[in-house]
């Protein structure tokens, strides 16, 4: 199986928690492939994409633009432009942007 998603006829949508917007550009089911979903999350100056957990899933995060903080189990790290974050899922972890610009973080997550 193989597909191909034109991306850029998406538009970014709030995210119904925190203050942030998502890109959703793959989502699958459980048994539709081993990934799970791919897309965008921008968070505002001064959002937050809050902490939460999926422990069916790994995740992967890649720093597209700006800088923000990783709020991950008890800890903050501070990301900035060409930073990957590896994230088991069942560890509690979110984004905040603390900057004046947006911070864009592309995402990857995969079925455990």
């Amino acid at each position: 199986m193989w597909r191909v998603i034109n991306s850029g006829d998406m538009a970014f949508e709030p995210y119904s928690k925190g203050v942030a917007d998502i890109k959703r550009v793959l989502r699958q089911k459980a048994g539709e492939g081993r990934f799970e979903g791919f897309g965008l999350l921008r968070v505002p100056p001064k959002g937050i994409f809050p902490k939460h957990v999926h422990p069916e899933r790994e995740e992967i995060y890649y720093v597209i633009s700006g800088s923000g903080t990783l709020m991950i189990e008890d800890k903050e790290m501070a990301l900035s432009e060409g930073t990957l974050i590896y994230i088991s899922g069942d560890v509690p972890h979110g984004l905040s942007n603390s900057a004046e610009k947006p911070f864009e973080v592309l995402y990857v997550t995969a079925f455990v």
